[in-house]
């Protein structure tokens, strides 16, 4: 009797003490977010020379907070906003809100971590993903049909294939653990053990995308949305591009971006990060961003469209998609867990003005 009541005491203290811990992880999230959008509004005015804030729109702000919100809190990333794309637009997601409020109820745990098993890609978004050369999984290798093949196998296929691959760690995170080098080159015992590998062969990109950077991959993000009524659209797509010689594309990792619209017409000029135009010519090659126009980019946002309607189990997903030699639009990777919209929202958004009454905001 007293072993139970022990146990229904242990219980609830271990459920009180998850449920503040829950509180004090959300607490710290929202003021290391918000610190970062004061610092990065201060660079912008710093760089620039001048702000856009004065205190007649910080009062407005934080009252369309109030309104839309319930409370004025979410007003740091709504001023970064303003700063990047000179006003104050009313239906712009903050972007602690979106991290912490929407995200959680759009693409909730544990549905929105697929996208992180690469390993599988190519099974679930067939004729769409790239097709591996192996997997690595659970310290074994396997062919894409996920037959089991010896290391003799392995090593004999990449002496005679002699081309260069790239070996993708599940669960990496912005091109950082993205390996290209010559398949002859490969070692397994390099290969952390216990984590799985995809291995793919190295895309010759399109001849246009090419001549925009020959260093890079670049790859477009296609931002899919379902619907309320169940059907699939493209909410914003940009091009990300490496720079000074980078072998990735990611903002993360210092490259920069060029929006497009839904019709494939791209920006006049590019962007970093943080929505600073930086001309309309890559800086290394010269080419004119406006002359880059894709033949297959609806075909593109098509195969993005049908592949979310495979996974409708949440409702936004960022899709990184790059256009092969001939032309052919192929889904590299995918993300439900993560996928941002960071100073895009400021600078192009509102992506999402629906989801707030703008009327009674």
């Amino acid at each position: 009797m007293l072993n139970e009541l022990q146990n229904k005491i242990n219980a609830r203290v271990r459920s009180y003490l998850n449920k503040y811990a829950q509180k004090a992880e959300k607490l710290l999230l929202y003021n290391y977010s918000r610190n970062d959008a004061h610092i990065a509004r201060k660079h912008i005015v710093s760089v620039r020379g001048y702000k856009i804030m004065d205190r007649e729109m910080e009062r407005n702000i934080k009252d369309y907070c109030r309104k839309a919100f319930g409370k004025t809190d979410f007003w740091p990333y709504l001023a970064l906003y303003a700063e990047i794309r000179g006003e104050f637009i009313p239906g712009w997601i903050p972007e602690d809100f979106y991290w912490l409020k929407i995200l959680p109820q759009w693409n909730p745990n544990p549905q929105n971590q697929l996208c992180n098993l690469k390993t599988f890609d190519h099974k679930l978004f067939t004729n769409f993903s790239l097709t591996p050369l192996f997997l690595r999984i659970s310290d074994h290798f396997f062919n894409p049909e996920f037959h089991v093949v010896s290391e003799v196998e392995l090593m004999d296929f990449f002496k005679n294939y002699d081309k260069l691959i790239v070996v993708k760690e599940e669960f990496g995170r912005g091109g950082k653990e993205v390996t290209i080098l010559k398949s002859t080159e490969f070692e397994s015992k390099k290969l952390k053990s216990g984590q799985n590998y995809v291995i793919q062969p190295f895309v010759e990109q399109y001849e246009l995308l090419n001549r925009l950077n020959p260093n890079s991959v670049n790859t477009f993000r296609v931002n899919t949305f379902l619907e309320d009524d169940g059907s699939i659209s493209v909410r914003f797509v940009f091009l990300r591009f490496g720079t000074n010689e980078s072998k990735v594309d990611n903002l993360a990792s210092g490259g920069n971006l060029l929006f497009f619209d839904l019709e494939g017409n791209p920006s006049d000029s590019a962007y970093d990060k943080l929505g600073f135009e930086i001309g309309e010519k890559h800086e290394k090659t010269g080419f004119e961003f406006s002359k880059l126009i894709i033949p297959r980019y609806k075909e593109m946002l098509e195969k993005c469209k049908e592949a979310h309607q495979k996974y409708p189990y949440v409702r936004l997903i960022g899709w990184d998609v790059c256009f092969d030699k001939e032309g052919n639009p192929i889904l590299l990777e995918w993300n439900a867990d993560r996928p941002h919209i960071d100073a895009l929202e400021g600078k192009f958004g509102p992506f999402f003005p629906e989801i707030f009454d703008l009327k009674k905001a």
